[in-house]
C-alpha cells in the first residue's frame, strides 16, 4: 500500500501521519495531556508502522510529540482510557504490539525528543534507532510511584541503560535531564529547543545520503544478532556480506567511490 493512501496520511485526529517526500513523520498529538498514550494511538502507530516498512521508497521515520512540553508522558492514566485495563480475553498488548511491528521493520526510526519522555514514552524512545533531545527533556520511569512498574519498558531499554542506572530509574521514579542522558549513551545529540528541527534535519539528511539497501539490511541484521552466541553471529554476518556485496547499490557505492564522485543509489 501507498503511504500516500488516506489511511496512513492523516492530518487531524491523536496521530497526525505525515509523508514529506522520503520520510515518514508520527506526532504524537495530545498535547493537552501531554501526548499520553491510548490504545487507540498505539494500535494506529503499529499498523502504520507495519505498512510503512512495506514501501521501498521510505527512507527514515520520525516519531515525535505535538507542543514543546511533552514528548510523551506514558500510558494516559484517565479512567475509560488508560491502557491498563484487565481483559484476560487479550492475548496481546498494544505496546508490545508496536515494539513487534518497529522490530520487523527495517526502515530507521528517529526520535524527536521534543520535551518530557516518561513511562510509555521512554518505550517509545527505546524503540527508536537515532534520537535527538531538546535540552528541556526530562526521562524517567515513575511508575512505581503509582504502584506499577515498567515491565514491557525493560523490554526496550535493557540494552541501551546502563544496569546500575536502569535499576535507579526503575526502581526509584527519578528521572534524569537531557545531558545526562546524552552522557549514558541514550541520546545522539542534545540541542536548544530552538535548534531541535534543524538537529534532526541533519541527521536525516545522512540518512539519506545512505544507500537504503544497505540500511534496512544493516537493520535487519543488527536485529537478527541480538541473542546470538559468538559463532552464530559470526556465522550471519559473513554471510550477509556475500549478500550486500552483490546489490546494485554495492556496485554504485564502489564505482562512485573510485570516480570520485556522489552516488546514485537506486535502492536494491
Amino acid at each position: 500500500m501507498s503511504l500516500s493512501a488516506p489511511t496512513l496520511n492523516s492530518s487531524d485526529g491523536e496521530l497526525l501521519v505525515e509523508r514529506r517526500e522520503a520520510v515518514l513523520w508520527l506526532t504524537l498529538n495530545r498535547p493537552e495531556r501531554r501526548n499520553a498514550l491510548t490504545d487507540a494511538v498505539l494500535l494506529q502507530m503499529a499498523h502504520v508502522v507495519r505498512e510503512a516498512g512495506t514501501d521501498p521508497s521510505l527512507r527514515a521515520i520520525v516519531l515525535t510529540g505535538a507542543g514543546e512540553q511533552a514528548f510523551c508522558a506514558g500510558a494516559d492514566l484517565t479512567p475509560g482510557d488508560t491502557p491498563f485495563q484487565s481483559d484476560p480475553a487479550r492475548l496481546t498488548l498494544p505496546l508490545a504490539d508496536l515494539a513487534r511491528a518497529v522490530h520487523g521493520c527495517h526502515v530507521p526510526l528517529v526520535g524527536r525528543i521534543n520535551g518530557v519522555c516518561m513511562a510509555g514514552g521512554m518505550g517509545l524512545f527505546g524503540l527508536c534507532d537515532l534520537a535527538v533531545a531538546a535540552d528541556h527533556a526530562r526521562f524517567g520511569l515513575p511508575e512505581v510511584r503509582i504502584g506499577l512498574f515498567p515491565m514491557q519498558v525493560l523490554t526496550m531499554l535493557r540494552d541501551l541503560i546502563p544496569p546500575r542506572r536502569l535499576n535507579e530509574m526503575c526502581m526509584t521514579g527519578r528521572p534524569i535531564d537531557a545531558p545526562t542522558a546524552l552522557s549514558l549513551g541514550l541520546l545522539n545529540r542534545v540541542v536548544p529547543a530552538a535548534e531541535l528541527d534543524a538537529a534532526v534535519d541533519m541527521l536525516l539528511d545522512d540518512l539519506l545520503a545512505a544507500s537504503p539497501i544497505a540500511l534496512r539490511r544493516g537493520k535487519y541484521a543488527m536485529r537478527a544478532v541480538q541473542g546470538m552466541g559468538f559463532h552464530q553471529m559470526v556465522a550471519f554476518t559473513e554471510s550477509n556480506i556475500g549478500a550486500m556485496i552483490q546489490t546494485r547499490d554495492a556496485r554504485e557505492g564502489l564505482a562512485a567511490f573510485n570516480e570520485r564522485r556522489r552516488p546514485s543509489w537506486v535502492g536494491c
